[in-house]
């Protein structure tokens, strides 16, 4: 994979990431805790990602 591919899908992922995190503070003003857990795992979920393509990119770009 090229490093503008690994470069868009962990800043795809980071956006994920906040989109989520928003979401479950948005669920959470609402009272609705079982819709904050699913968000809360979707947002760890996508940090996961974006951390995993951020680690591939550095070891691609300084191989």
């Amino acid at each position: 994979m090229d490093d503008r591919t690994l470069e868009r899908r962990a800043m795809g992922a980071e956006q994920l990431m906040t989109a989520k995190i928003t979401e479950f503070a948005a669920h959470l003003t609402a009272g609705d805790r079982s819709a904050a857990e699913r968000a809360r795992t979707e947002a760890i979920g996508a940090l996961e990602v974006h951390l995993d393509q951020t680690d591939q990119l550095i070891t691609q770009t300084f191989a």
